[in-house]
């Protein structure tokens, strides 16, 4: 007779030249558990945190603390243990604001070539950090260092402790190249991309033509709304401050012309940022493995949403991600009941509930680069819009940019997951824990126009070779408006779909550690 405990690997092993394969066994403890997650728990959950009473979980506002606070206190009620002090990761953002004393001013040998204030010629962008910058003035073409495409602006350059000029947008050849997505052809020519590119070639400032600068209102909007305030990770700023601001081609010609006579210029950029931190916290519980390994699997879902925009309306955010959340809480609450029977997988898992993936992905960003505990992660698995049917009603709607036209009836059983090319052995993984929930598993978003893997907090384990699962079932017109409420979740899937994310965390974190495969 088989032992309770069947590995992955021997899985996969007696699966070879079978007709069907065997359903993937789990301890009787933990199946139990998964399969005591009901709907009714889930809705609990989902009704709460998509509540007019959190006002969208927007970053900054009173909601998110108070959705914070309520996870915290469903994971204590669940028994489940702190994986930090109080469950909490502090992560210190900024909004970043503009100030007053912004100023340009590029000279020459006893030339002084500009001289400008905010204005139609020069504007600070929120990108910068809050520091001035002085220093050489160095033309870097646009700006974009990307030698595996073959287009490297800074390969002849030295742009250490210089002020690198670049153009806005990017070379033909990229912004036409078929070896980009759409996602990413605009992310290459994207400010922030050239910021970056310009911090990691040292520059402590940039400078980027643009034929329009636009109106300075709205670019730094006096009292932005919860739903439209910008946050950034407060950290990399203060570790590599990087002083960015636009210029009007008309303000910039005479500086070309200047470097291109080989004449020797200095900037003093002064952004005149004005950095207002705040601290928002990942929430963070564990369930130890059974061996005391210093690997885990990380578990985790976003629980902030849009909040409220500037006509007063509330982003509940039911779908988006109150759903995740929900599933993640219910996860960690059976793989604790398991536990207290002695049913435990051989690695610990973490169960993470991210803050600010509504602004650009901010608490797993932090928490993959500072992990709590501080052991390897061989593993992630992402939830994130797991509550629905896809449906792309208008491929032409930007929200919608590169999706194929599809209707909720053709998705009813539908979850798609991402992540299968950069880990063929976690995709495996998925599809055995499959065998006993029967959802349809597609697999067709990794690449492609939409970007779409790169939109969720998964993103930042790639990115450092971590092999990470997204599951979602997809995009719906209800995606970042005000109607997506608690009214509109399918419950009955959501359990499922729960059920299965269970028993592919418990079955990476028992099982050999999958492999990442670069792209």
């Amino acid at each position: 007779m088989l032992p309770r405990i069947v590995t992955v690997a021997l899985l996969w092993l007696l699966t070879l030249g079978a007709v069907s394969r065997p359903a993937a066994l789990l301890p009787a403890a933990i199946e139990d558990a998964i399969q005591h997650v009901t709907a009714a728990e889930l809705r609990a959950h989902v009704s709460i945190l998509a509540a007019d009473a959190f006002a969208g979980r927007g970053l900054g506002h009173p909601g998110n603390r108070e959705a914070e606070n309520y996870i915290v206190g469903a994971l204590r009620e669940a028994k489940v243990e702190p994986a930090s002090l109080n469950y909490t990761q502090p992560v210190e953002v900024y909004e970043p604001r503009l100030g007053a004393g912004a100023r340009l001013t590029i000279s020459g040998t006893g030339t002084r070539l500009a001289d400008l204030a905010v204005g139609p010629d020069f504007l600070p962008l929120p990108v910068s950090s809050d520091s001035p910058a002085e220093g050489p003035l160095v033309f870097v073409g646009h700006g974009i260092s990307a030698p595996q495409l073959g287009h490297d602006d800074y390969a002849t350059v030295n742009a250490r402790g210089a002020v690198v000029l670049a153009v806005d947008d990017a070379p033909d050849p990229l912004r036409r190249s078929l070896e980009l997505s759409i996602e990413d052809r605009t992310e290459i020519a994207a400010v922030t991309r050239k910021a970056d590119d310009a911090r990691a070639h040292g520059a402590a400032g940039l400078i980027v033509i643009k034929s329009h600068l636009g109106d300075s209102r709205y670019v730094w909007p006096d009292r932005p709304s919860v739903r439209a305030a910008a946050y950034r990770l407060y950290g990399p700023m203060r570790e590599a401050p990087l002083a960015v601001s636009a210029i009007s081609e008309r303000a910039a010609d005479p500086v070309r012309r200047a470097l291109e006579q080989r004449q020797s210029l200095r900037v003093a950029l002064n952004p005149g940022v004005v950095a207002i931190p705040i601290v928002m916290h990942n929430i963070l519980a564990i369930v130890e493995g059974r061996g005391g390994s210093s690997e885990m699997v990380v578990v985790g879902a976003h629980m902030d949403h849009d909040g409220i925009d500037d006509a007063g309306r509330i982003y509940n955010g039911a779908d988006d991600n109150a759903s995740g959340t929900a599933a993640v809480l219910a996860m960690a609450a059976a793989f604790a009941r398991a536990a207290a029977e002695g049913a435990r997988p051989a690695r610990a898992v973490v169960f993470a509930l991210w803050n600010g993936e509504e602004k650009g992905e901010l608490g797993a960003e932090h928490y993959a680069g500072h992990p709590i505990p501080a052991r390897r992660i061989v593993a992630n698995l992402n939830l994130d819009m797991i509550g629905r049917d896809e449906e792309i009603p208008d491929p032409a709607d930007p929200r919608y940019r590169g999706f194929e036209k599809t209707a909720a009836s053709q998705n009813k059983n539908v979850v798609h997951v991402l992540g299968y090319t950069y880990s063929p052995d976690l995709a495996r993984v998925a599809e055995l824990a499959n065998d006993t929930i029967r959802l349809t598993i597609r697999q067709n978003y990794d690449h492609g126009a939409q970007g779409f893997i790169r939109r969720s907090d998964n993103w930042p384990f790639l990115q450092r070779g971590v092999p990470a699962l997204f599951l979602t079932t997809g995009l719906h017109p209800d995606y970042h408006t005000p109607d997506d409420d608690t009214g509109r979740i399918d419950f009955a899937k959501l359990e499922r779909i729960t059920e299965l994310a269970a028993r592919i965390a418990w079955m990476a974190a028992d099982g050999d550690a999958p492999r990442f495969k670069l792209q």
